[in-house]
């Protein structure tokens, strides 16, 4: 399971005939049929939900005369009625024997179909309301100390009864346990998550403890869940990308902006990190996004991209639509209810077609791992939202990118990439210098300036900045073989001191430079040419990647000429390498591949049949993929 080189297929689970009250509601045949139909459908890793009040129904009982009440006694709550804490080990940490039951029953069943689970424990979150025990209801549940007791007998009973259970694969604190209360500072949501993986550990050392979702590189802006602090505390980190809370929902579902979402926040996570990552969760209001169809392919083309940039795991939100329910929260406004990969009443929608087809593709594979494309480059990257428009602009000019935060020490690389740099783009001055230090001694940098302060800019980038102001308006700038015509909102206009001039705007302002510093190169770009692209619908159907090829030419022994024909490279030794190509686009594609004369091709591979490969000639439908098993001549 989520091994780097593989690809883990999955869902988050909730029992098509009762959802949320799934534990409440309780029907063990029901679950059978929900875990038998996702089997069939190429699910091998599920994760589910033990909802917290109903396993650890605790009420506290208080005092009267003092305000608010003073603390007297815990109770549980049983069929509606108080009653003491049962002298059991079950009672005496608050947990409902009854639950207990029906999870082993649940995770018999996961056995029985050949299932893996991930349990998160103590769900108090789900699809935007919250669910606590009644005794910690209002208390604050990352510092209050009555909440932190209760959460340690729970956690240790929970993980402790169920720890010698084959079908458990992992545990975690519950559903993005980050919105459970508001952590302040990084030290607030370091501690808590300490905490709380520590009891996990203490009562099951065998098993990976995952850590939250919503982690950014930088604590700008409040930021508290830092992705350094929960590698630190986990064995695996996670994403939840949905494009319609991103800038990826502003193009269509199966374009490329989408179809790397999930690939760009993924990598981004896993490297800066250091520990393995994969998508626990991602999924789209279907009514908006896409038709059944649509959304089977936009499925198709994120596993596709998923594996070839070894991001480990998908798993899809939901198992089942949830559009039959009229309970909280599925009748408050917020939630969209057409998440599932199948119907409520099990039926396959063809993005359940998808996942099958390419559990079936992986498992008739010559190897069973796809070595990672090796890095072309290091980016250097504070602001986690433009990771996205980094990664597509890198593939669609056939790099690899390792992603980097600035804190940290800086890694051995050839190129670096500095995009967007905004402010201090997140590095001190010993880090900056220490980067200039790579570049003095022959490393080579690009900086797209994003009103960017870091310090002897016009020693380092062979221009110096003349002018800015503020605009609302597009402008044209011509490269040397192609131009872009962009928005921009701020100008800065520059003039070379040393550097020599690459481009310029359709005003005749430079505004790309090539500047030798030391025995490096330095490439400035006088526009933050990532946001930009990122910002504006369709701002990948321009030449912007041209810009990161001039800077890094990469040629693959597979070539395509067109820059949604995505292609990576997996090398097994010097004899044998694979070359992934995606479709990221919504139209067919009939393209005539080039292949490098050193190398033939060996086997074609492709989940559809309809994915065609006639001498160099490849048909491919959207958001459709294929592999080339190529060998030296």
């Amino acid at each position: 399971m989520l091994e780097s080189g593989t690809m883990t297929l999955g869902v988050n689970y909730w029992a098509s005939h009762a959802a949320t009250e799934m534990w409440s509601r309780w029907d063990a045949g029901a679950v059978d049929r929900d875990f038998q139909s996702l089997a069939e459908y190429g699910t091998t890793l599920v994760r589910v939900f033990p909802l917290w009040p109903d396993f650890q129904p605790i009420t506290l009982l208080k005092d009267a005369g003092h305000p608010g009440g003073r603390p007297h006694e815990m109770r549980m709550l049983e069929n509606g009625f108080e009653i003491p804490l049962p002298d059991t080990p079950a009672g005496r940490c608050g947990v409902s024997e009854l639950m207990m039951l029906r999870f082993e029953t649940l995770a018999d069943l996961a056995e029985k179909h050949g299932l893996k689970l991930i349990v998160a424990i103590m769900t108090g979150h789900m699809t935007f309301r919250q669910f606590v025990p009644p005794a910690l209801d209002g208390r604050d549940i990352f510092r209050d100390p009555i909440a932190l007791k209760w959460e340690a007998l729970f956690l240790k009973y929970f993980v402790s009864r169920m720890k010698k259970h084959p079908a458990i694969f992992a545990w975690e604190s519950g559903n993005e346990s980050n919105l459970l209360s508001h952590a302040y500072h990084p030290e607030e949501a370091w501690v808590w998550i300490r905490y709380i993986h520590g009891i996990i550990r203490e009562n099951d050392s065998s098993r990976p403890v995952i850590g939250v979702s919503g982690l950014t590189v930088s604590p700008e802006n409040g930021r508290s869940w830092l992705i350094a602090d929960q590698a630190e505390l986990s064995d695996y980190l996670t994403v939840h990308p949905y494009p319609m809370w991103k800038k990826a929902g502003t193009e269509e579902f199966n374009e490329i902006r989408n179809l790397l979402f999930t690939t760009a926040e993924s990598r981004l996570v896993e490297e800066v990190g250091g520990k393995p990552c994969f998508v626990e969760e991602t999924g789209t209001w279907r009514p908006i996004s896409a038709d059944l169809d649509g959304m089977g392919a936009a499925v198709r083309g994120m596993l596709w991209n998923l594996w070839a940039n070894d991001c480990r795991g998908l798993l899809w939100w939901c198992a089942f639509d949830q559009d039959s329910f009229d309970i909280a929260p599925y009748d408050w406004v917020q939630p969209g209810l057409e998440h599932g990969i199948l119907t409520a009443d099990r039926k396959a929608h063809p993005a359940a077609e998808s996942m099958k087809l390419f559990r079936d593709f992986l498992d008739t594979l010559p190897f069973r791992k796809l070595p990672r494309s090796k890095p072309d480059a290091i980016c250097l990257l504070e602001d986690s939202e433009i990771a996205n428009a980094v990664c597509i602009l890198a593939h669609q000019a056939g790099l690899s990118l390792e992603f980097q935060a600035p804190a940290a020490p800086l890694k051995e690389a050839p190129v670096y990439f500095l995009p967007s740099a905004k402010g201090r783009a997140g590095l001190s001055t010993r880090r900056w210098e220490a980067l200039l230090e790579k570049v003095r001694n022959g490393a080579t940098l690009y900086l797209a300036l994003d009103d960017t302060v870091l310090t002897h800019l016009a020693e380092v980038c062979g221009a110096v900045l003349t002018s800015r102001f503020e605009s609302n308006d597009r402008m044209e700038y011509v490269f040397d073989g192609f131009r872009l015509h962009l928005p921009r909102n701020v100008s800065s206009r520059m003039k070379p001191l040393a550097a020599k001039i690459l481009a310029e705007d359709a005003d005749g302002n430079p505004v790309f430079f090539e500047h030798t510093y030391g025995k490096g190169k330095v490439y400035t770009l006088a526009l933050p040419l990532e946001r930009i692209v990122l910002n504006t619908p369709h701002g990948f159907n321009t030449d912007a990647w041209k810009v990161y090829a001039s800077i890094l030419p990469k040629k693959h022994p597979i070539g395509s000429s067109n820059p949604k024909l995505i292609v990576t490279e997996h090398p097994f030794d010097d004899r044998k390498t694979a070359c992934v190509l995606v479709n990221c686009s919504m139209e067919t594609m009939n393209e005539k591949l080039t292949l490098d004369s050193d190398w033939e091709i060996e086997s074609f591979h492709s989940d559809r049949s309809d994915v065609r490969l006639t001498g160099l000639s490849i048909h491919m439908p959207m958001n459709s993929g294929a592999l080339l098993m190529l060998k030296r001549r």
